[in-house]
């Protein structure tokens, strides 16, 4: 007698694919219990709400890693008709047990390996089993020392080809009961589940696929790696690039000729002031009266007489999302992607929010464009500011430039307001839109501002009138005079009209501005050699802050400290200290230039520099700075460690 043909029959291949999922999840669930048990640092802190909190939101990271681990699997199961050759089966059933037990072994692995680096493995582990000498010898030690570790693993994998087993003999069952089912129906259910797998494994239908990063935006960062599990920040990290070690010196010299953490010793109070950043974006220097051509800044200029100015400040990137953490965190931008979105953006990184909330500071980051938009949204929390303003909490897209974000007079007006709600000590930053590509004024002010040469110059004026509109709003109130405000630029505009002034160092020059109402010392204009990861050591030594913090940058208040600038661009360092700039390439000097003599860079010294006084320090510092840098990202170390 012939056997029905059954929807349950097509379908059974999902009803297997579905229960080994969720049997999945299951042992995930398990794992990130084990990880807490024995990192119980991150188990003690969060209440049993937050914990279970944490758990939910680990279902969208471990979901993506069982797709991507499992997606040919499926796809096999799929197509494999219900009267193939066993060893079709076994084939199918050995790569699913196979591919989750590397799985397996990485997140157990790192339940230990967690507590030496304080983040969840990455694909810098991939490197460290490819040196197969560092591998081997250290090998053995683990399995000893770690034999719980190597049992759990092995019994969570045999268990999983146990559980496998059953599942597949029960399919079977059910399967023997119906005919076999036709190839169509198979390429139909395959051409249904392919787009459900790509969109778990992107973790939703956002527009952008979730990251290693998306993890603070349901956290602080201290717990980020609870909501994540190994094999997703392993897989998700090769997307990205990974820092090699540098071995120019001895780590100890390296950091004895850097000083990165700094402690400013005072005998006067913490000063509680108010911290305002105002990152204006792409303002670059020539457009003030800092630079060589005409000014577009009047406000800017003025204010630059009340405030200490900086004449010869650098940024440390070329872009937003680099600028913003070189000037709150302190990172210059020295990999080909920006840290927030790199493999290391879950590290920790002394920040000034982070800083300033133990003083009992309130903290926030406004930004008028679309939230997400460069990820700020995710770096606000993480650098621990404690709330985020952008296009969706202004509310009114009447102000919207229909392109990029909210103008910036509205935007700026809308930051003043919320600052006068804000309890005392605060430290707020906004981050201003309209003077970027495309450059577009409202239509109330079109033909107020110089039009310049370039499209850029009448934003740069409309922001400049923002700016002035805003201080007219917050002078009045009571917590102006009791405020530090830092005026600075993300970083300079990606266009000039003094091209040889760019080509050489007007890429990176940007004014820095140091306002504070209350205090007139803070006055004058400064030639020191600023860049932006200077302004956080400066701030904090202005503030009399006494405690110990991580700083690759020095304050501009101790002419004692070292003076130099470091950029990085299409893998070319550009170096400046001591009186030379150089550009650096693969430990090759490409140029080398007298600075600040040869600013535009017209006279190469490079066949000579070798023999130019001072020449060997100015190459060790580089070789010490991107050894401390390098080894301070890769073992995150980019904060000082408190015991207790």
């Amino acid at each position: 007698m012939r056997k029905p043909y059954r929807i349950k029959s097509t379908l059974l291949p999902v009803y297997k694919i579905a229960t080994l999922l969720l049997l999945l999840l299951g042992y995930y669930a398990l794992f990130r219990c084990l990880f807490l048990f024995f990192n119980p640092s991150l188990a003690r802190a969060p209440g049993a709400t937050e914990l279970l909190s944490l758990f939910a939101h680990g279902l969208r990271f471990d979901i993506s890693a069982i797709l991507v681990i499992n997606s040919l699997w499926i796809l096999l199961v799929l197509l494999t008709p219900r009267h193939a050759p066993a060893y079709l089966k076994k084939a199918s059933r050995l790569f699913f047990i196979l591919f989750n037990g590397i799985a397996f072994v990485f997140e157990a692995s790192d339940w230990i390996y967690f507590s030496f680096n304080h983040k969840r493995a990455t694909s810098d582990i991939l490197d460290m089993i490819s040196r197969k000498g560092d591998f081997i010898q250290l090998l053995p030690d683990f399995l000893i020392g770690y034999w719980y570790i190597f049992l759990i693993t092995i019994i969570s994998v045999v268990s999983l080809n146990k559980l496998y087993g059953v599942v597949e003999s029960r399919m079977d069952k059910k399967a023997s009961l119906y005919n076999t089912t036709p190839i169509w129906s198979r390429l139909l259910l395959m051409l249904i589940c392919v787009p459900l797998i790509i969109i778990g494994i992107r973790g939703g239908l956002q527009l952008v696929p979730i990251n290693i990063r998306n993890a603070v935006e349901v956290t602080a960062p201290r717990y980020t790696p609870v909501v994540l599990n190994t094999p997703f920040s392993i897989i998700n990290s090769l997307q990205g690039g990974k820092l090699q070690e540098i071995n120019y010196m001895p780590m100890t010299e390296a950091y004895a000729m850097v000083k990165p953490v700094k402690q400013y010793e005072t005998d006067e109070l913490f000063r509680a002031k108010n911290v305002v950043y105002i990152i204006l974006e792409s303002f670059s220097r020539e457009f003030t009266r800092l630079g060589p051509g005409p000014s577009y800044t009047p406000f800017l200029d003025s204010l630059m007489d009340h405030a200490l100015t900086f004449t010869n400040a650098y940024a440390n990137a070329l872009h937003s999302n680099e600028g913003v953490p070189a000037i709150i965190c302190g990172i210059p931008g020295l990999i080909d992607e920006p840290v927030i979105t790199s493999v290391y953006s879950n590290n920790q990184f002394t920040s000034l929010p982070g800083i300033l909330k133990e003083k009992g500071y309130q903290t926030s980051f406004f930004h008028g464009c679309t939230n997400g938009s460069m990820s700020f949204d995710i770096f606000a929390h993480a650098a621990g500011f404690g709330k985020y303003y952008g296009r969706t909490e202004y509310g009114n897209d009447k102000d919207y430039d229909g392109s990029w974000g909210i103008f910036d007079e509205p935007f700026l007006q809308f930051f003043a307001r919320k600052l006068s709600t804000m309890p005392q000590p605060f430290n707020t930053l906004v981050f201003t839109a309209t003077s970027h590509n495309p450059y577009p004024i409202p239509q109330q002010y079109e033909g107020k501002f110089p039009k310049g040469t370039l499209p850029v110059h009448e934003t740069i004026g409309y922001t400049d009138y923002a700016l002035a509109r805003f201080f007219q709003t917050v002078q009045p109130e009571p917590w102006f005079q009791n405020t530090l405000f830092v005026i600075t630029a993300d970083h300079a505009a990606p266009v000039s009209s003094n091209e040889t002034v760019y080509a050489a160092t007007g890429k990176y020059q940007i004014p820095v501005l140091l306002y504070a109402p209350g205090d007139t010392s803070l006055r004058g204009y400064n030639n020191t050699l600023l860049q932006q990861i200077d302004i956080l050591p400066t701030i904090l030594d202005y503030l009399r802050y006494d405690q110990p913090f991580f700083a690759l940058g020095n304050s501009a208040l101790r002419p004692d400290e070292k003076r130099f600038v470091i950029n990085y661009l299409s893998n070319v360092y550009d170096w400046i200290y001591n009186g030379y700039r150089l550009k650096i390439s693969d430990n090759e000097i490409l140029e080398t230039y007298h600075y600040p003599a040869d600013s535009l860079g017209t006279n190469n010294i490079a066949e000579h520099f070798v023999a130019q006084p001072g020449s060997s320090e100015v190459i060790k510092l580089w070789q010490a700075l991107l050894q401390v840098y390098t080894d301070a990202m890769i073992n995150n170390r980019m904060h000082v460690q408190v015991i207790g």
